[in-house]
């Protein structure tokens, strides 16, 4: 989306004819801005969100007798008034319902809120809608129903707000500022709704002086940004003892000392996985050689367990004494961010211990705190680094990739579980781990390269570093693609493991290694129904599949014979084809002009020709045959 040109209206105070002329200014700035709204996705993930956490605490509609289609689409909408009123006031989902007033005759006003605390009384008009202005109509709307609340007329407004009248009458005499607030998914505030409102705002006429005179937009980039931070972890605020403490105050802020081990273990069963926000891993399980150690020494030596292990390393966005006293040889540490980036096995394997009734009061651990920027290139290699003294593979580090976490918080949206970094999972079955990711995603890519990857050298996509990795999980990656590649990928590899047991010989290891070349050749099919904003049927997926499936192994299985040898014979298995680019990239560019009925294209050859000694594959030719892949659609 392109950014805004904020602005500030300035006009407490000022003579009508210098508020008129500031008007003049707001328009020429209005006039220049551009604005994006929300994708279809983008807009599809914002009302699955309002439609389970919100629509379920509304006020029930007035008119009943509206049809089933227009109630869900309504509801919905009145949804994101409550969805900005528990931004603005911290409210949970139910009690932030409670203030909604839009109904099918609600005269503009969609929700009304007065908080307290500042004294400020909110008024909200919200617009659910994809590529829409929020035009002058709504905005005249939107001005009318301010002008009766602050007059304290409500006779023309539905029963949402008459049988609030005198809370809101109060309201309107107790508060200090009036705020209006104004959300919206299309473009942008059109110019003359703006200019509706902002000369409402300096009319004279309501001998209203309340009106704060900024309005609080709430436009797609905002909306996208609270729905993802919705999702987020907590922030962990701790107070430590440290003891035999050190601080280091030149370079980045740091201390260091003994903490015991319990307090510890108390942060993690309040924070959960909030604790190991930065880390690369979770917990891996009591089962692992390491923990299995810890536990161990807790139950034998719980007095010599700072000995004997490495200690605990954390991240903190602030780090300052309590206070200047030293008691008992211990220092208290006021921290503020904190996340533990290098023992979560130590904490994590010590909380299932003392939860095992294993005394663990005299334990003590070595912890370094580390003040850091949140989300700064030096945290992200003090992780790197400080993991790196422990066995991790490239796909560890993708964890410290922002993007995981984005993808983590849309996908949550939606009820799913993606599980970007290594660690016992929650069980909750309607989970997507990042290496299931990894695989849909890189079948999607037009180079057929990534199969043979996948099969000889994935540490070459799952390096975060890489481009490879960055063309997999690029910053335009949605939650529906990932989502539905994978599920996609999931039905092709559990379709194929009956066939593969069903078969013999050479055909057997050609569906059995070859079985990434087929979900790159199928998935191209389906490259519409994978990049609809909506999640993927499987009853329909399976009912589609079935036959392109048979015809893609039929057409595979036709291009790998000439290449796999007799028994006995010289010549490349079919786990030695598919781990050799050459030969793998030769087999699928057949397979898919065969499965794609595209043996009599005259455009084949030429694009062909177009392949230069500097390409490391027929670029323009699978472009273009992955353009032409016939598309299973669900519709049809």
């Amino acid at each position: 989306m392109t950014k805004k040109i904020g602005f500030r209206l300035n006009i407490a105070g000022k003579p009508y004819n210098e508020k008129i002329k500031l008007l003049f200014i707001v328009n020429e700035i209005l006039i220049q801005r551009n604005f994006m709204s929300l994708s279809d996705q983008e807009l599809t993930l914002l009302k699955s969100s309002l439609e389970s956490r919100f629509v379920p605490h509304l006020p029930p509609l007035i008119d009943q007798r509206k049809s089933a289609s227009e109630q869900i689409t309504k509801n919905c909408s009145r949804a994101l008034s409550a969805f900005v009123i528990k931004h603005i006031a911290d409210l949970s989902d139910k009690d932030a319902c409670k203030h909604v007033t839009d109904d099918f005759d609600d005269k503009g006003i969609d929700a009304i809120y007065y908080q307290a605390s500042s004294q400020t009384l909110y008024l909200i008009q919200s617009k659910l809608k994809l590529n829409e202005e929020f035009s002058l109509e709504e905005a005249n709307a939107f001005c009318q129903g301010v002008r009766k609340i602050i007059s304290q007329n409500f006779d023309d407004f539905n029963s949402h707000i008459q049988n609030r009248s005198s809370e809101i009458e109060q309201d309107v005499d107790e508060c200090s500022h009036i705020q209006l607030v104004i959300a919206y998914t299309g473009k942008q505030i059109s110019v003359s709704a703006m200019q509706a409102i902002r000369e409402m705002l300096i009319d004279t006429s309501h001998a209203e002086e309340r009106f704060v005179e900024n309005i609080m937009e709430y436009d797609g980039d905002k909306l996208l940004s609270v729905l993802r931070q919705s999702n987020s972890y907590p922030r962990v605020d701790a107070t430590l003892w440290l003891e035999c403490h050190r601080a280091v105050e030149s370079g980045y802020t740091s201390y260091f000392g003994l903490v015991p081990l319990k307090n510890l273990v108390e942060l993690h069963n309040k924070h959960g996985k909030a604790l190991y926000v930065k880390n690369i891993r979770t917990f891996l399980g009591r089962k692992t050689d390491v923990n299995s150690a810890i536990q161990k020494t807790l139950r034998e030596q719980p007095d010599h367990f700072w000995y004997l292990n490495n200690g605990i390393t954390a991240l903190c966005e602030n780090i300052e004494p309590k206070s200047q006293r030293v008691r008992d040889g211990k220092k208290q540490i006021k921290i503020q961010g904190l996340s533990i980036i290098n023992g979560a096995q130590t904490i994590a394997s010590s909380a299932t211990a003392a939860n095992e009734a294993v005394d663990i009061r005299d334990a003590k651990v070595l912890i370094t705190l580390i003040k850091s920027p949140s989300e700064s290139d030096f945290g992200k290699s003090v992780t790197k680094a400080r993991n790196h003294q422990n066995p991790v593979s490239l796909f560890n580090f993708s964890a410290l990739d922002e993007e995981q976490e984005r993808l983590r918080r849309d996908i949550a949206n939606l009820n799913i579980d993606y599980l970007y970094k290594d660690g016992v999972s929650d069980q909750s079955g309607n989970s997507i781990s990042i290496n299931e990711a990894v695989y849909a995603l890189s079948c999607l890519q037009q180079d057929p390269r990534f199969v043979v990857w996948l099969k000889k050298e994935p540490a070459t996509i799952l390096d975060p570093e890489t481009e490879n990795y960055r063309s997999i999980f690029p910053e335009t990656l949605t939650a529906y693609r990932l989502i539905n590649a994978v599920i996609v990928y999931r039905k092709i590899q559990n379709s194929l493991n009956p066939i593969i047991r069903s078969t013999n010989g050479a055909e057997r290891l050609c569906y059995k290694h070859g079985n990434l070349a087929l979900a790159y050749v199928l998935m191209k099919r389906l490259s519409y129904e994978i990049d609809m904003p909506s999640v993927i049927n499987t009853e329909a997926l399976e009912n589609k599949l079935s036959y392109p499936l048979d015809q893609a192994r039929n057409s595979l299985w036709a291009m790998v014979t000439p290449i796999v040898p007799p028994s006995n014979a010289a010549g490349p298995g079919p786990l030695a084809l598919f781990k050799n680019q050459t030969y793998t990239i030769r087999v699928m560019k057949s397979t898919m002009i065969d499965n794609f009925s595209l043996l009599s294209d005259l455009v084949i050859p030429i694009k062909e020709r177009m392949q230069t000694a500097t390409q490391p594959y027929p670029i323009d030719l699978f472009n273009y045959l992955s353009a032409k892949a016939p598309q299973i659609r669900f519709d049809q």
